[in-house]
């Protein structure tokens, strides 16, 4: 008898299948479960990409999620996570070829999923640093944090899309590329817009080097490390003395 891990992958074997069986009635059973299986996988593309839909559409992006669902579908059961190379998809799909925004945007939308559930892990705050940070010791990026640059203005589109917006989000949009950080401070994950001397501070390996490269690049360090931390950029290195 097969246990329940590879019932589930026999199954999932068959719906793959191009022709499971000859017997009309088995056939009929699979081509359920596949509408099924299919249209969850639509359903969790709108769940996980919902500003990418808004902007196209539901009809246009069924569409595209139904042709991604083709491609790749899901090779796991968490549907929250489905999805990793739909923002390479979207920017490939030739109806979408005139909106060049629209892939950067889905990209986006990928990194905030994967912050939203990666790893826990204090973060370095006001209060760590009052026990003492050496300024050559590693500088680590918290799990959930992730850096992007873009040549779309994809963060003040996907804010503006955001139920905190206000009516004139849209209106203040500079069409210029920009630099989007991405953390979890608390449960709740946050995007903001940073500047050139910001990313160059996060590319430092240590707070030192941190420093230097910001001040290099005209940044205010003081206030640029507050920023940080008040994001929880970084992560506490050996909390409670682990």
């Amino acid at each position: 008898m097969l246990d329940a891990a590879d019932f589930q992958h026999a199954f999932g074997a068959m719906l793959a299948s191009p022709d499971p069986s000859n017997d009309p009635a088995m056939r009929r059973a699979v081509a359920i479960h596949r509408n099924t299986a299919s249209k969850a996988a639509r359903d969790a593309l709108f769940a996980n990409y919902p500003v990418t839909a808004a902007m196209v559409g539901e009809d246009a992006f069924a569409a595209c999620a139904t042709s991604y669902v083709e491609v790749a579908p899901p090779r796991e059961p968490r549907l929250c996570l489905y999805g990793d190379r739909f923002g390479h998809f979207v920017d490939a799909w030739t109806p979408f070829a005139e909106a060049p925004y629209l892939g950067p945007v889905a990209a986006l939308e990928r990194r905030v999923t994967e912050a939203l559930f990666a790893a826990d892990h204090p973060p370095l705050d006001a209060a760590a640093l009052a026990r003492g940070i050496d300024p050559d010791a590693a500088l680590q990026w918290h799990p959930a944090t992730r850096v992007a640059q873009t040549l779309v203005p994809a963060a003040s589109l996907w804010l503006a899309h955001q139920p905190e917006a206000g009516p004139d989000a849209f209106d203040a949009i500079t069409w210029d590329q920009e630099i989007t950080l991405i953390t979890r401070p608390g449960d709740a994950v946050e995007v903001r817009v940073i500047d050139a001397p910001t990313r160059a501070f996060l590319a430092g390996g240590t707070l030192a080097e941190a420093a230097a490269k910001a001040s290099d690049q005209g940044g205010d360090v003081t206030s640029i490390f507050a920023l940080l931390l008040s994001a929880g950029a970084f992560a506490e290195e050996n909390p409670r003395g682990e």
